[in-house]
């Protein structure tokens, strides 16, 4: 009956969270934004309008920092991009993109605010991945990406096959026995979902920094997954609502959502025509406006329906599950009725925890419950700024002396 009723009234279960997203959004009607902060003396006019048309290789070498492409075919037929800002016999470390995003994550702030710089500069040889599905990897032993089974995966895969192919590949390439992995969003999701699969690969990370650790969902405030959440077990209707296998802003049931969480005056913005922040939300009184070409050139990257479903799965859960197929799907594929649940006491390597105070995906009590069932979890850090979002964790003008400053310190001593 429940999903019956998401069929014939999607409108009304919009209307259902719409109480929720004026409760916990914190959205001003004064959009008045500070344009005279650090990103400014590095960017130029002419930067931001080349660097939001660049690909990742091409803005590494832009800025005169050397830069190399690998690729992993995985055991399933994913052809998987990496890029790497070598530095031969320095540590490795690797990072992990978050959910419709890629490798650019990472270098889009430039060298004064990109993580993978700083860790350069500091003496790292850094590697970054593109997941399965996102734009570097959309390549396929056998299947093209217009076929519908290419984006049958969720963050299950790309934790169990993307991640360790990943890893094996900088192993082999480096000689270490160790890598250091931060991974934002999704990037955390995958680590622990690997960790709990194939606990061997925690042997091979020193330590693990969670930017944004997205595994409980109980307490989430997107509405989108909210509404989702309405679907579980029934991928084949939400498919039907989303416009298909690959996620579309274009879709009615999108559309919808960009009226209910963006205000009047900002509904034409390029901002609010992006699903990643419809999904996750957004600081507009932080947002400096001037960055917005290099912000929407590098989002949306690609991600499979079923990858943002399996998080939805999770809200008002106890539990961090595998995919919920349906009963009788799941007693073929589990032999239960119901996905069973990662075991994250399996995640054996150091952990560090980095969580924001207006984090849509990643609430404070779904962070302190990962955080309790982490056998080596050294530290959780909440930002000091209390208004930091999902999204703050690559874009903020800050991010550096609120987060990367700490996550360096961590890189250092370990």
């Amino acid at each position: 009956m429940r999903i019956a009723y998401c069929n014939v009234l999607p409108a009304l279960l919009i209307l259902q969270v719409t109480f929720i997203l004026v409760k916990c959004t914190d959205i001003s009607a004064n959009l008045n934004i500070n344009l005279d902060f650090s990103l400014q003396k590095f960017f130029t006019q002419a930067d931001i309008e080349i660097d939001a048309k660049l690909k990742t290789v091409e803005l590494i070498k832009k800025y005169k920092y050397p830069v190399e492409t690998h690729f992993v075919i995985t055991k399933d037929g994913y052809k998987l991009c990496m890029h790497r800002m070598p530095r031969p016999g320095a540590q490795p470390v690797l990072l992990v993109h978050g959910l419709m995003s890629s490798s650019a994550s990472w270098v889009i702030m430039g060298p004064t605010n990109g993580l993978a710089y700083i860790l350069f500069q500091k003496g790292y040889d850094v590697w970054m991945l593109n997941t399965r599905g996102n734009i570097y990897s959309k390549e396929h032993t056998k299947k093209g990406i217009s076929d519908q089974d290419f984006y049958d995966f969720s963050f299950h895969e790309i934790g169990t096959i993307d991640l360790p192919s990943a890893i094996d590949l900088v192993l082999e390439k480096t000689k270490f026995q160790q890598i250091q992995y931060i991974g934002h969003s999704q990037g955390s999701t995958a680590f622990f979902v690997m960790c709990s699969e194939l606990p061997e690969y925690s042997v091979k990370v020193k330590i693990m920094q969670a930017l944004s650790p997205t595994t409980f969902m109980e307490k989430t405030r997107s509405a989108v997954l909210k509404f989702m959440s309405f679907f579980k077990g029934a991928l084949s209707t939400l498919l039907a609502k989303l416009g298909g296998h690959v996620i579309s802003a274009t879709s009615e049931l999108i559309q919808k959502f960009q009226h209910l969480i963006c205000p009047a005056s900002e509904l034409t913005s390029k901002i609010c025509g992006t699903f990643d922040f419809v999904l996750c939300g957004f600081n507009w009184n932080t947002f400096n406006r001037t960055l917005t070409p290099i912000v929407i050139g590098h989002v949306s990257q690609g991600a499979s329906t079923m990858q943002i479903h399996h998080y939805a799965q999770l809200h008002k859960e106890l539990h961090f599950r595998r995919f919920d197929h349906g009963p009788t799907k799941n007693l073929i594929r589990y032999k239960s009725l119901k996905p069973p649940s990662y075991n994250l006491s399996q995640t054996q390597c150091k952990v560090v925890l980095h969580h924001g105070g207006n984090d849509w995906l990643a609430s404070g009590s779904d962070v302190i419950n990962l955080q309790k069932r982490l056998p080596n979890c050294i530290e959780s850090r909440k930002v000091e700024l209390e208004s930091f979002t999902h999204y703050d964790f690559m874009i903020s003008k800050d991010v550096t002396s609120l987060v990367y400053n700490r996550v360096i310190d961590l890189v250092v001593t370990n």
